[in-house]
Protein backbone atom coordinates (compact mmCIF):
# COMPACT_ATOMS: atom_id res chain seq x y z
CA UNK A 1 0.00 0.00 0.00
CA UNK A 2 0.72 3.59 -1.06
CA UNK A 3 0.10 6.60 0.48
CA UNK A 4 -0.04 9.97 -1.04
CA UNK A 5 -1.00 13.29 1.22
CA UNK A 6 -1.26 16.19 -0.30
CA UNK A 7 -3.00 19.50 0.10
CA UNK A 8 -5.86 19.96 -2.49
CA UNK A 9 -5.98 23.33 -4.04
CA UNK A 10 -7.51 25.05 -0.65
CA UNK A 11 -5.22 25.14 2.23
CA UNK A 12 -7.90 24.63 4.83
CA UNK A 13 -8.15 20.81 4.77
CA UNK A 14 -6.23 17.91 3.71
CA UNK A 15 -6.63 15.00 1.87
CA UNK A 16 -5.60 11.51 2.19
CA UNK A 17 -5.62 9.66 -1.11
CA UNK A 18 -4.39 5.73 -0.44
CA UNK A 19 -3.92 3.55 -3.62
CA UNK A 20 -4.46 0.07 -2.21
CA UNK A 21 -3.89 -3.10 -5.13
CA UNK A 22 -5.90 -1.56 -8.28
CA UNK A 23 -8.39 0.66 -6.64
CA UNK A 24 -7.80 4.18 -5.41
CA UNK A 25 -10.06 5.38 -2.41
CA UNK A 26 -9.86 8.83 -0.61
CA UNK A 27 -10.09 9.24 3.13
CA UNK A 28 -10.78 12.77 5.37
CA UNK A 29 -7.55 13.52 6.88
CA UNK A 30 -9.27 16.62 8.76
CA UNK A 31 -6.33 19.21 10.07
CA UNK A 32 -5.03 22.19 8.54
CA UNK A 33 -2.55 22.65 5.97
CA UNK A 34 0.23 24.72 6.88
CA UNK A 35 1.29 24.76 3.13
CA UNK A 36 -0.44 24.15 -0.20
CA UNK A 37 0.79 21.71 -2.16
CA UNK A 38 0.45 20.96 -5.91
CA UNK A 39 -1.39 17.84 -7.13
CA UNK A 40 1.73 17.34 -9.85
CA UNK A 41 4.06 14.41 -10.43
CA UNK A 42 4.76 12.43 -7.35
CA UNK A 43 7.55 9.58 -8.12
CA UNK A 44 6.89 6.86 -6.17
CA UNK A 45 2.97 7.09 -7.21
CA UNK A 46 2.33 9.27 -10.21
CA UNK A 47 -1.30 8.59 -11.08
CA UNK A 48 -4.09 9.57 -9.40
CA UNK A 49 -7.89 8.86 -10.13
CA UNK A 50 -10.47 11.59 -9.30
CA UNK A 51 -12.35 10.85 -5.87
CA UNK A 52 -15.67 10.47 -7.63
CA UNK A 53 -14.48 7.14 -9.19
CA UNK A 54 -14.26 4.42 -6.93
CA UNK A 55 -15.56 1.04 -6.25
CA UNK A 56 -19.21 0.33 -6.63
CA UNK A 57 -19.94 4.01 -8.78
CA UNK A 58 -22.77 4.67 -11.24
CA UNK A 59 -21.95 6.15 -14.74
CA UNK A 60 -24.93 8.93 -16.25
CA UNK A 61 -25.76 6.77 -19.31
CA UNK A 62 -26.61 8.16 -22.78
CA UNK A 63 -23.47 10.92 -22.33
CA UNK A 64 -19.42 10.98 -23.25
CA UNK A 65 -18.57 11.23 -19.02
CA UNK A 66 -15.83 12.46 -18.17
CA UNK A 67 -12.52 10.46 -16.75
CA UNK A 68 -10.04 12.80 -15.06
CA UNK A 69 -7.12 12.30 -12.62
CA UNK A 70 -3.49 13.54 -12.24
CA UNK A 71 -0.43 11.88 -13.12
CA UNK A 72 3.18 12.89 -14.39
CA UNK A 73 2.92 15.52 -17.27
CA UNK A 74 3.39 14.11 -20.22
CA UNK A 75 2.41 10.45 -19.32
CA UNK A 76 -0.05 8.52 -21.94
CA UNK A 77 -3.22 7.50 -19.84
CA UNK A 78 -5.01 4.45 -20.96
CA UNK A 79 -8.72 4.06 -20.10
CA UNK A 80 -10.68 0.85 -20.76
CA UNK A 81 -14.60 0.29 -20.18
CA UNK A 82 -16.97 -1.72 -21.45
CA UNK A 83 -14.96 -3.06 -24.33
CA UNK A 84 -13.74 0.11 -25.03
CA UNK A 85 -10.46 1.90 -25.27
CA UNK A 86 -9.48 5.70 -24.85
CA UNK A 87 -6.02 7.50 -24.56
CA UNK A 88 -5.25 10.72 -23.30
CA UNK A 89 -2.13 11.86 -22.26
CA UNK A 90 -0.71 13.91 -18.44
CA UNK A 91 -0.94 18.39 -19.11
CA UNK A 92 2.02 20.39 -18.07
CA UNK A 93 -0.30 20.84 -14.63
CA UNK A 94 -0.55 17.06 -14.12
CA UNK A 95 -3.92 16.67 -14.51
CA UNK A 96 -5.68 14.57 -17.51
CA UNK A 97 -9.18 14.22 -18.82
CA UNK A 98 -10.86 11.82 -21.57
CA UNK A 99 -14.43 11.29 -22.28
CA UNK A 100 -16.12 7.57 -22.81
CA UNK A 101 -18.28 7.00 -25.49
CA UNK A 102 -22.24 7.57 -25.22
CA UNK A 103 -22.99 4.78 -22.41
CA UNK A 104 -26.39 2.59 -22.51
CA UNK A 105 -27.87 1.75 -19.04
CA UNK A 106 -26.65 -1.14 -17.47
CA UNK A 107 -27.09 -3.03 -14.14
CA UNK A 108 -24.44 -5.79 -15.21
CA UNK A 109 -21.31 -4.74 -12.79
CA UNK A 110 -18.13 -3.87 -14.84
CA UNK A 111 -14.68 -2.69 -14.35
CA UNK A 112 -13.32 0.61 -15.50
CA UNK A 113 -9.46 0.25 -15.45
CA UNK A 114 -6.73 3.51 -15.63
CA UNK A 115 -3.30 2.87 -16.47
CA UNK A 116 -0.24 5.02 -17.24
CA UNK A 117 1.87 2.13 -18.57
CA UNK A 118 3.78 1.81 -14.88
CA UNK A 119 0.48 2.04 -12.53
CA UNK A 120 -2.82 0.41 -12.66
CA UNK A 121 -6.01 1.81 -11.35
CA UNK A 122 -9.24 -0.90 -11.49
CA UNK A 123 -12.81 0.57 -10.06
CA UNK A 124 -15.40 -2.86 -9.52
CA UNK A 125 -18.89 -2.97 -9.62
CA UNK A 126 -19.42 0.06 -12.06
CA UNK A 127 -22.71 0.00 -13.32
CA UNK A 128 -24.60 2.61 -15.80
CA UNK A 129 -27.39 4.43 -15.56
CA UNK A 130 -28.83 8.14 -13.85
CA UNK A 131 -26.77 10.22 -11.59
CA UNK A 132 -28.82 12.90 -9.34
CA UNK A 133 -26.90 15.48 -7.71
CA UNK A 134 -29.25 16.13 -4.15
CA UNK A 135 -28.10 18.99 -2.36
CA UNK A 136 -29.28 21.88 -0.13
CA UNK A 137 -29.57 22.57 3.71
CA UNK A 138 -31.24 20.37 6.77
CA UNK A 139 -34.54 18.98 5.42
CA UNK A 140 -32.32 17.64 2.24
CA UNK A 141 -29.52 16.55 4.92
CA UNK A 142 -32.45 14.69 7.16
CA UNK A 143 -31.11 11.12 7.03
CA UNK A 144 -33.50 8.26 6.47
CA UNK A 145 -32.28 6.80 10.51
CA UNK A 146 -34.10 10.48 11.45
CA UNK A 147 -32.37 12.73 13.92
CA UNK A 148 -33.01 12.52 17.88
CA UNK A 149 -35.06 9.32 17.67
CA UNK A 150 -37.56 11.06 16.05
CA UNK A 151 -38.65 8.98 12.65
CA UNK A 152 -41.18 7.45 11.04
CA UNK A 153 -39.22 5.95 8.21
CA UNK A 154 -38.16 2.45 10.23
CA UNK A 155 -39.86 0.68 7.63
CA UNK A 156 -38.79 1.90 4.68
CA UNK A 157 -34.98 2.04 5.97
CA UNK A 158 -34.99 -1.99 6.85
CA UNK A 159 -36.28 -2.58 3.30
CA UNK A 160 -33.28 -0.42 1.96
CA UNK A 161 -31.72 -2.94 -0.16
CA UNK A 162 -31.14 -2.02 -3.28
CA UNK A 163 -27.93 -3.05 -5.49
CA UNK A 164 -29.26 -0.91 -8.40
CA UNK A 165 -29.31 2.17 -6.03
CA UNK A 166 -25.52 3.61 -5.61
CA UNK A 167 -25.34 6.59 -2.68
CA UNK A 168 -22.51 8.77 -2.82
CA UNK A 169 -21.96 10.91 0.45
CA UNK A 170 -20.10 14.17 0.51
CA UNK A 171 -19.07 14.83 4.01
CA UNK A 172 -19.39 18.91 5.33
CA UNK A 173 -15.94 20.13 4.20
CA UNK A 174 -15.74 23.74 3.74
CA UNK A 175 -13.07 25.33 1.72
CA UNK A 176 -12.71 29.26 3.11
CA UNK A 177 -10.49 30.65 0.38
CA UNK A 178 -13.06 31.64 -2.30
CA UNK A 179 -10.35 31.28 -4.70
CA UNK A 180 -9.22 28.13 -3.98
CA UNK A 181 -12.09 25.34 -4.71
CA UNK A 182 -11.25 21.58 -3.69
CA UNK A 183 -10.34 19.12 -6.53
CA UNK A 184 -11.39 15.68 -4.62
CA UNK A 185 -14.02 14.76 -1.60
CA UNK A 186 -13.30 12.61 0.98
CA UNK A 187 -16.06 10.15 -0.26
CA UNK A 188 -16.90 7.11 -1.90
CA UNK A 189 -19.38 5.25 -3.59
CA UNK A 190 -21.63 2.28 -1.97
CA UNK A 191 -24.46 -0.03 -2.83
CA UNK A 192 -27.01 1.26 -0.88
CA UNK A 193 -28.47 -1.20 2.39
CA UNK A 194 -29.83 -0.45 5.32
CA UNK A 195 -26.55 0.10 6.92
CA UNK A 196 -25.40 2.29 4.12
CA UNK A 197 -29.31 4.63 3.85
CA UNK A 198 -29.05 5.39 7.66
CA UNK A 199 -27.27 8.42 7.41
CA UNK A 200 -27.98 9.56 3.72
CA UNK A 201 -31.02 12.20 2.41
CA UNK A 202 -34.05 10.52 3.11
CA UNK A 203 -35.32 12.67 0.62
CA UNK A 204 -32.76 11.81 -1.97
CA UNK A 205 -33.15 7.99 -1.24
CA UNK A 206 -37.51 8.29 -1.75
CA UNK A 207 -36.88 10.10 -4.75
CA UNK A 208 -34.23 7.82 -6.16
CA UNK A 209 -35.92 4.63 -5.06
CA UNK A 210 -38.91 5.57 -6.79
CA UNK A 211 -36.82 6.67 -10.16
CA UNK A 212 -35.77 2.79 -9.75
CA UNK A 213 -39.15 1.09 -9.69
CA UNK A 214 -40.39 3.61 -12.50
CA UNK A 215 -37.22 3.10 -15.04
CA UNK A 216 -35.86 -0.27 -14.18
CA UNK A 217 -31.95 1.24 -14.45
CA UNK A 218 -29.72 1.90 -11.93
CA UNK A 219 -29.72 5.22 -9.45
CA UNK A 220 -26.88 6.89 -8.37
CA UNK A 221 -27.52 9.69 -5.87
CA UNK A 222 -24.72 12.29 -4.69
CA UNK A 223 -25.55 13.96 -1.34
CA UNK A 224 -23.37 17.00 -1.32
CA UNK A 225 -25.70 19.30 2.17
CA UNK A 226 -25.09 21.08 5.21
CA UNK A 227 -27.99 21.76 7.44
CA UNK A 228 -28.19 25.49 8.88
CA UNK A 229 -26.64 27.13 5.28
CA UNK A 230 -27.65 29.64 3.47
CA UNK A 231 -27.92 29.94 -0.69
CA UNK A 232 -24.54 32.35 -0.82
CA UNK A 233 -22.23 29.52 0.50
CA UNK A 234 -23.54 27.07 -1.94
CA UNK A 235 -23.06 29.20 -4.97
CA UNK A 236 -20.11 29.52 -7.66
CA UNK A 237 -17.84 32.82 -7.87
CA UNK A 238 -18.84 32.77 -11.78
CA UNK A 239 -22.96 32.39 -10.71
CA UNK A 240 -22.45 35.69 -8.51
CA UNK A 241 -20.80 37.46 -11.45
CA UNK A 242 -23.19 36.47 -13.93
CA UNK A 243 -25.73 39.02 -12.35
CA UNK A 244 -24.95 42.94 -12.26
CA UNK A 245 -27.32 43.34 -9.24
CA UNK A 246 -25.59 40.94 -6.74
CA UNK A 247 -23.68 44.06 -5.76
CA UNK A 248 -23.29 43.05 -2.32
CA UNK A 249 -21.91 39.21 -2.81
CA UNK A 250 -19.48 40.64 -5.72
CA UNK A 251 -17.92 43.42 -3.77
CA UNK A 252 -17.17 40.78 -1.04
CA UNK A 253 -16.13 38.22 -3.55
CA UNK A 254 -13.56 40.74 -5.20
CA UNK A 255 -11.91 41.94 -1.50
CA UNK A 256 -12.15 38.13 -0.20
CA UNK A 257 -9.79 37.21 -3.57
CA UNK A 258 -7.66 39.92 -3.77
CA UNK A 259 -7.22 39.43 0.10
CA UNK A 260 -6.15 35.69 -0.66
CA UNK A 261 -3.57 36.94 -3.61
CA UNK A 262 -2.01 39.13 -0.88
CA UNK A 263 -1.30 35.74 0.69
CA UNK A 264 1.48 34.45 -2.50
CA UNK A 265 -0.12 30.96 -1.89
CA UNK A 266 0.86 30.90 1.39
CA UNK A 267 -1.89 29.11 3.88
CA UNK A 268 -3.85 31.20 6.96
CA UNK A 269 -4.31 29.23 9.91
CA UNK A 270 -8.25 29.39 10.22
CA UNK A 271 -9.27 31.38 13.61
CA UNK A 272 -12.88 30.78 14.35
CA UNK A 273 -13.18 33.76 16.46
CA UNK A 274 -14.58 35.37 12.65
CA UNK A 275 -10.93 36.32 11.67
CA UNK A 276 -7.86 34.85 9.95
CA UNK A 277 -4.58 36.38 9.96
CA UNK A 278 -1.83 35.52 7.40
CA UNK A 279 2.18 34.63 8.18
CA UNK A 280 3.70 37.65 8.70
CA UNK A 281 0.27 39.48 10.22
CA UNK A 282 -1.50 40.62 7.26
CA UNK A 283 -5.10 41.05 7.87
CA UNK A 284 -7.08 38.49 6.46
CA UNK A 285 -10.38 39.81 8.25
CA UNK A 286 -12.94 39.89 5.06
CA UNK A 287 -14.04 37.09 6.83
CA UNK A 288 -15.79 38.70 9.10
CA UNK A 289 -17.65 40.66 6.98
CA UNK A 290 -20.70 37.97 5.70
CA UNK A 291 -22.18 36.16 8.43
CA UNK A 292 -21.19 34.81 12.18
CA UNK A 293 -20.16 31.39 10.69
CA UNK A 294 -16.95 30.75 8.32
CA UNK A 295 -18.42 28.18 6.63
CA UNK A 296 -21.70 30.78 5.62
CA UNK A 297 -19.42 32.73 3.56
CA UNK A 298 -20.03 33.20 -0.17
CA UNK A 299 -18.59 30.20 -2.29
CA UNK A 300 -17.30 28.13 0.67
CA UNK A 301 -19.23 25.35 0.61
CA UNK A 302 -19.83 25.77 -3.19
CA UNK A 303 -15.76 24.40 -3.31
CA UNK A 304 -15.26 22.43 -0.89
CA UNK A 305 -18.52 20.47 -1.64
CA UNK A 306 -19.65 20.64 -5.38
CA UNK A 307 -16.44 21.89 -7.29
CA UNK A 308 -15.21 17.97 -6.43
CA UNK A 309 -17.71 17.03 -7.99
CA UNK A 310 -17.74 18.83 -11.35
CA UNK A 311 -17.07 17.34 -14.39
CA UNK A 312 -18.51 14.28 -13.12
CA UNK A 313 -21.59 13.38 -15.89
CA UNK A 314 -24.92 14.10 -13.72
CA UNK A 315 -29.06 13.63 -15.29
CA UNK A 316 -29.73 16.31 -12.82
CA UNK A 317 -30.16 18.20 -9.58
CA UNK A 318 -32.57 18.18 -6.69
CA UNK A 319 -32.57 21.29 -4.16
CA UNK A 320 -33.91 21.74 -1.00
CA UNK A 321 -32.72 24.96 0.82
CA UNK A 322 -33.91 28.42 1.65
CA UNK A 323 -35.09 28.14 5.61
CA UNK A 324 -31.57 30.05 6.47
CA UNK A 325 -32.18 33.18 4.18
CA UNK A 326 -35.94 33.19 5.67
CA UNK A 327 -33.95 34.11 8.64
CA UNK A 328 -31.68 36.73 6.83
CA UNK A 329 -34.41 38.50 6.06
CA UNK A 330 -33.82 37.44 2.52
CA UNK A 331 -35.47 39.95 -0.22
CA UNK A 332 -33.70 38.95 -3.59
CA UNK A 333 -33.80 35.27 -3.21
CA UNK A 334 -34.91 34.82 -7.33
CA UNK A 335 -31.67 36.76 -8.01
CA UNK A 336 -29.53 34.27 -6.08
CA UNK A 337 -31.08 31.28 -6.81
CA UNK A 338 -30.75 32.59 -11.03
CA UNK A 339 -27.00 32.54 -9.67
CA UNK A 340 -26.41 29.09 -8.32
CA UNK A 341 -28.48 26.96 -11.24
CA UNK A 342 -26.83 29.00 -14.19
CA UNK A 343 -23.28 29.07 -12.34
CA UNK A 344 -23.61 25.23 -11.56
CA UNK A 345 -24.27 24.63 -15.14
CA UNK A 346 -21.82 27.08 -17.01
CA UNK A 347 -18.44 24.86 -15.02
CA UNK A 348 -20.34 21.45 -15.91
CA UNK A 349 -20.31 22.11 -19.48
CA UNK A 350 -23.67 19.92 -19.93
CA UNK A 351 -26.12 22.74 -20.75
CA UNK A 352 -28.98 23.14 -19.02
CA UNK A 353 -29.49 20.16 -16.90
CA UNK A 354 -32.42 19.63 -15.13
CA UNK A 355 -32.87 21.39 -11.57
CA UNK A 356 -35.98 20.84 -9.46
CA UNK A 357 -36.79 22.34 -6.23
CA UNK A 358 -38.50 21.88 -3.25
CA UNK A 359 -40.47 24.67 -1.60
CA UNK A 360 -40.21 24.93 1.67
CA UNK A 361 -42.55 24.48 3.89
CA UNK A 362 -44.97 26.37 6.16
CA UNK A 363 -42.99 27.16 9.81
CA UNK A 364 -43.59 29.73 12.25
CA UNK A 365 -40.20 31.28 12.82
CA UNK A 366 -40.72 33.89 15.20
CA UNK A 367 -42.62 37.76 15.24
CA UNK A 368 -39.42 38.38 14.03
CA UNK A 369 -39.67 37.07 10.65
CA UNK A 370 -43.39 36.11 10.31
CA UNK A 371 -45.22 39.10 12.14
CA UNK A 372 -47.57 38.31 15.18
CA UNK A 373 -50.19 37.12 13.01
CA UNK A 374 -47.46 35.15 10.55
CA UNK A 375 -48.04 37.24 7.64
CA UNK A 376 -47.15 40.26 8.68
CA UNK A 377 -43.91 40.35 7.63
CA UNK A 378 -43.96 37.58 5.02
CA UNK A 379 -40.25 36.95 4.77
CA UNK A 380 -41.05 33.02 3.95
CA UNK A 381 -43.43 33.80 1.33
CA UNK A 382 -41.02 35.65 -0.61
CA UNK A 383 -38.90 32.86 -0.50
CA UNK A 384 -41.74 30.74 -1.91
CA UNK A 385 -42.47 33.60 -4.79
CA UNK A 386 -38.93 33.48 -5.60
CA UNK A 387 -38.73 29.76 -5.90
CA UNK A 388 -41.93 29.55 -8.00
CA UNK A 389 -40.01 32.22 -10.35
CA UNK A 390 -37.24 30.43 -10.79
CA UNK A 391 -39.34 27.02 -11.96
CA UNK A 392 -41.31 28.66 -13.72
CA UNK A 393 -38.61 31.03 -16.18
CA UNK A 394 -35.38 29.18 -15.88
CA UNK A 395 -35.07 26.03 -18.36
CA UNK A 396 -35.79 22.59 -17.40
CA UNK A 397 -36.53 23.68 -13.95
CA UNK A 398 -39.35 23.08 -11.60
CA UNK A 399 -41.04 23.24 -7.71
CA UNK A 400 -42.67 21.08 -5.70
CA UNK A 401 -45.23 22.23 -3.37
CA UNK A 402 -45.15 21.28 0.42
CA UNK A 403 -47.81 23.31 1.81
CA UNK A 404 -49.33 20.18 3.10
CA UNK A 405 -46.95 18.32 4.88
CA UNK A 406 -45.20 21.50 7.30
CA UNK A 407 -45.89 21.53 11.19
CA UNK A 408 -49.98 22.71 10.99
CA UNK A 409 -50.31 20.54 8.29
CA UNK A 410 -53.63 18.65 9.59
CA UNK A 411 -52.77 15.19 9.08
CA UNK A 412 -49.71 15.16 10.77
CA UNK A 413 -50.28 17.63 13.42
CA UNK A 414 -50.08 15.32 16.30
CA UNK A 415 -46.65 13.78 15.26
CA UNK A 416 -45.10 17.09 13.95
CA UNK A 417 -45.48 19.54 16.06
CA UNK A 418 -43.88 22.61 15.57
CA UNK A 419 -40.83 21.39 13.54
CA UNK A 420 -38.87 23.22 10.90
CA UNK A 421 -38.17 19.51 9.55
CA UNK A 422 -41.44 17.95 8.06
CA UNK A 423 -41.32 14.01 8.96
CA UNK A 424 -42.97 13.53 5.51
CA UNK A 425 -39.81 13.09 3.56
CA UNK A 426 -41.50 10.36 1.20
CA UNK A 427 -43.77 12.30 -0.10
CA UNK A 428 -41.23 15.32 -1.23
CA UNK A 429 -39.26 12.60 -2.86
CA UNK A 430 -41.82 10.93 -4.25
CA UNK A 431 -43.08 14.45 -6.06
CA UNK A 432 -39.81 15.39 -6.81
CA UNK A 433 -39.98 11.40 -8.35
CA UNK A 434 -43.24 12.85 -10.32
CA UNK A 435 -41.42 16.10 -11.48
CA UNK A 436 -38.31 14.30 -12.93
CA UNK A 437 -40.27 11.31 -14.46
CA UNK A 438 -42.55 14.05 -16.44
CA UNK A 439 -40.52 16.89 -17.19
CA UNK A 440 -36.93 14.93 -17.73
CA UNK A 441 -38.32 11.53 -18.87
CA UNK A 442 -41.24 12.19 -20.80
CA UNK A 443 -44.02 11.06 -19.00
CA UNK A 444 -46.33 13.41 -19.97
CA UNK A 445 -49.65 12.03 -18.35
CA UNK A 446 -47.89 11.97 -14.79
CA UNK A 447 -49.54 14.69 -12.84
CA UNK A 448 -46.41 16.57 -11.00
CA UNK A 449 -47.14 19.97 -9.51
CA UNK A 450 -50.38 20.52 -7.35
CA UNK A 451 -53.10 24.05 -8.89
CA UNK A 452 -50.79 26.59 -9.66
CA UNK A 453 -52.04 30.28 -9.98
CA UNK A 454 -52.50 31.20 -13.80
CA UNK A 455 -54.50 34.75 -13.63
CA UNK A 456 -57.11 36.36 -12.03
CA UNK A 457 -60.36 38.02 -13.03
CA UNK A 458 -60.86 41.02 -11.14
CA UNK A 459 -65.01 41.99 -10.65
CA UNK A 460 -66.70 44.65 -8.48
CA UNK A 461 -66.72 42.65 -5.61
CA UNK A 462 -65.26 39.23 -6.84
CA UNK A 463 -62.23 37.72 -7.94
CA UNK A 464 -61.79 34.20 -10.36
CA UNK A 465 -58.37 32.85 -9.45
CA UNK A 466 -57.89 30.14 -12.79
CA UNK A 467 -55.01 27.55 -11.85
CA UNK A 468 -53.30 25.34 -14.01
CA UNK A 469 -52.35 21.71 -12.97
CA UNK A 470 -55.79 20.73 -11.63
CA UNK A 471 -55.05 17.35 -12.90
CA UNK A 472 -58.97 16.20 -12.68
CA UNK A 473 -60.14 18.99 -10.84
CA UNK A 474 -60.41 20.84 -7.92
CA UNK A 475 -60.45 19.59 -3.86
CA UNK A 476 -60.61 20.31 -0.44
CA UNK A 477 -58.00 18.49 1.23
CA UNK A 478 -59.93 18.69 4.74
CA UNK A 479 -62.60 20.56 6.32
CA UNK A 480 -66.00 21.71 4.69
CA UNK A 481 -64.75 25.26 3.13
CA UNK A 482 -61.64 26.81 1.20
CA UNK A 483 -59.32 28.46 3.50
CA UNK A 484 -56.43 31.03 3.83
CA UNK A 485 -57.11 32.93 0.68
CA UNK A 486 -56.96 37.07 1.04
CA UNK A 487 -58.61 40.17 -0.46
CA UNK A 488 -57.73 44.02 -0.93
CA UNK A 489 -58.06 47.06 -2.14
CA UNK A 490 -54.92 48.77 -0.89
CA UNK A 491 -51.84 46.38 -0.32
CA UNK A 492 -51.47 47.09 2.85
CA UNK A 493 -55.17 46.00 4.17
CA UNK A 494 -56.01 42.08 3.60
CA UNK A 495 -59.27 40.85 5.02
CA UNK A 496 -59.70 37.12 4.93
CA UNK A 497 -62.25 36.03 2.32
CA UNK A 498 -64.56 33.38 1.37
CA UNK A 499 -63.50 30.98 -1.81
CA UNK A 500 -65.20 28.55 -3.35
CA UNK A 501 -64.50 25.92 -5.85
CA UNK A 502 -66.13 26.45 -9.04
CA UNK A 503 -65.20 24.12 -11.74
CA UNK A 504 -61.30 24.89 -12.66
CA UNK A 505 -61.62 27.82 -10.60
CA UNK A 506 -62.08 29.60 -7.44
CA UNK A 507 -63.85 32.24 -6.81
CA UNK A 508 -62.82 34.48 -4.19
CA UNK A 509 -65.04 37.29 -2.20
CA UNK A 510 -64.79 39.76 1.12
CA UNK A 511 -67.41 41.13 2.95
CA UNK A 512 -66.49 45.16 2.41
CA UNK A 513 -64.51 44.76 0.01
CA UNK A 514 -65.71 46.43 -2.91
CA UNK A 515 -63.52 46.32 -6.54
CA UNK A 516 -60.43 44.14 -5.11
CA UNK A 517 -57.42 45.14 -6.30
CA UNK A 518 -55.11 42.49 -4.64
CA UNK A 519 -55.70 38.57 -3.63
CA UNK A 520 -53.13 36.14 -1.95
CA UNK A 521 -53.27 32.83 -1.14
CA UNK A 522 -51.49 31.07 1.78
CA UNK A 523 -49.35 34.33 2.19
CA UNK A 524 -48.26 33.27 5.69
CA UNK A 525 -45.35 31.33 7.20
CA UNK A 526 -48.65 29.68 9.51
CA UNK A 527 -50.50 28.74 6.48
CA UNK A 528 -52.41 25.31 7.04
CA UNK A 529 -54.34 25.91 3.03
CA UNK A 530 -56.52 22.79 2.15
CA UNK A 531 -57.21 23.51 -1.70
CA UNK A 532 -55.52 20.77 -3.74
CA UNK A 533 -55.93 18.84 -6.46
CA UNK A 534 -57.24 15.79 -7.19
CA UNK A 535 -53.86 13.92 -7.69
CA UNK A 536 -53.24 15.01 -4.04
CA UNK A 537 -51.15 17.68 -4.55
CA UNK A 538 -51.33 20.83 -2.77
CA UNK A 539 -51.88 24.20 -4.80
CA UNK A 540 -48.88 26.46 -4.80
CA UNK A 541 -49.20 29.87 -2.51
CA UNK A 542 -49.71 32.99 -4.59
CA UNK A 543 -50.16 36.63 -4.84
CA UNK A 544 -51.50 38.78 -7.48
CA UNK A 545 -52.62 42.42 -8.17
CA UNK A 546 -54.60 43.59 -10.57
CA UNK A 547 -52.91 45.67 -13.51
CA UNK A 548 -53.13 49.05 -13.47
Amino acid sequence: MKTILRCILSATWCLTIVIFTGVTLTTFAGKACSKPLSLTRATHAPLVLSSMFTNHMVLQRGMRDPVWGWGAPGDRIIIRFANHTFTTRVRSDGRWETHLNLLTPSALPQSLDVSDGKHTIVVHDVLVGDVWLCSGQSNMQYPMAGWFHRTNLSHALAAAHHQMIRLYHVPMVESMFAGRPHVTAPAKWQPCTPKTAAGFSAVAYFFGNALRKRLHVPIGLIEADWGGTSIEAWTAPVGFFKYSHLKKEQIWLKHAMACEAALHGSAAPENRAHLVNAPGGYPYDFQSTWRPDPHQNPTTLFNGMIHPLIPYAIRGVIWYQGENNVLSHDTHYYAQLKALIMGWRHLWHQGDFPFYLVQIAPFNYGQKWCGPNGNDAPFEPLIWQAEEKAAAELKNSGIVGTMDIGPGAKQILDTNGNNIHPKDKHAVGHRLALLALSKTYGWKKLPFAGPTFHNAMYGTNHVVIHYSHVDGGLVLRYGNALNWFQLARENDHFVSAKARIVGDTVVVSATGVEHPRFVRFGWSCVAVPNLANKAGLPAMPFEAQKSP
